[in-house]
């Protein structure tokens, strides 16, 4: 039962991870050079972007995801957190 409900919250977890990319009035960014671009704007690291290429769930597709630094910081400090309550 325990492993089934620990199943579960993690697929609810993985399909929250579908909609993590926020605009946050900032343009999509498909490449290095505009991330690059981007962070030479602001002056806090909380605030610079960090890009990575994901699969997107239910395709085979790698996207482009951009998010702050401080944003992915609070994705994975709530995931650790939903881990930690299965516990």
């Amino acid at each position: 039962m325990q492993k089934a409900v620990a199943v579960i919250c993690l697929a609810i977890l993985l399909i929250g991870c579908e909609n993590l990319y926020e605009n946050d009035d900032i343009d999509r960014i498909r490449n290095q050079r505009d991330v690059d671009a981007y962070n030479a704007t602001v002056s806090s690291e909380g605030e610079k972007l960090t890009c990575l290429r994901e699969v997107v769930l239910g395709t085979n597709f790698r996207e482009y995801v951009c998010m702050t630094v401080a944003r992915r910081e609070r994705i994975r400090q709530e995931a650790q957190a939903a881990i930690d309550d299965l516990r």
